[in-house]
């Protein structure tokens, strides 16, 4: 069975702090790439086919991460606690997180937007943080068996 403070596992106002950095970026990215075009001159050295094929296909494939992690912690009932270290979980320790800088990726490669990347490391910063604070708590709940998942498994890719 899960502790009863395995809610706060998760460091505090994750979900928030996620909303507010997609709705920002969001924001900075659209603003640049359809209205103000400050950052976005590198446009012109790669084709719009290019840049868009490759939006389709790292949406694809942040998605495919981010919806597979999410089913692998979330679609099973379980009874007690066990450390997931199999399907997208043994690529990553944090697929769902990277599953979700892959689509921001895209999105800024679709119109190199240069502030959007900035903004992109911001967010990186942001998600290497959760991971820590994720880390720490998975640490002291699973001990060495974490210890031997962090081994085997890089934080990312």
């Amino acid at each position: 069975m899960l502790p009863e403070d395995y809610e706060e596992s998760e460091a505090p106002l994750t979900d928030t702090l996620q909303a507010i950095f997609a709705f920002v970026f969001l924001v900075i990215w659209a603003g640049d790439s359809f209205w103000l075009k400050r950052t976005t001159y590198l446009s012109a050295y790669v084709s719009a086919t290019i840049r868009t094929s490759l939006l389709v296909l790292l949406t694809v494939l942040g998605g495919y991460l981010a919806w597979k992690a999410h089913e692998q912690i979330f679609g099973t009932v379980r009874g007690e606690a066990e450390l997931i270290d199999f399907g997208v979980y043994r690529c990553s320790r944090h697929p769902m997180y990277l599953g979700i800088m892959i689509i921001y990726l895209g999105l800024t490669i679709s119109s190199t937007s240069l502030i959007s990347f900035i903004f992109l490391i911001i967010i990186f910063l942001f998600y290497n943080y959760l991971a820590d604070y994720e880390e720490n708590k998975l640490k002291d709940f699973f001990g060495e068996e974490y210890q031997e998942y962090m081994k085997k498994v890089p934080r990312w890719l």
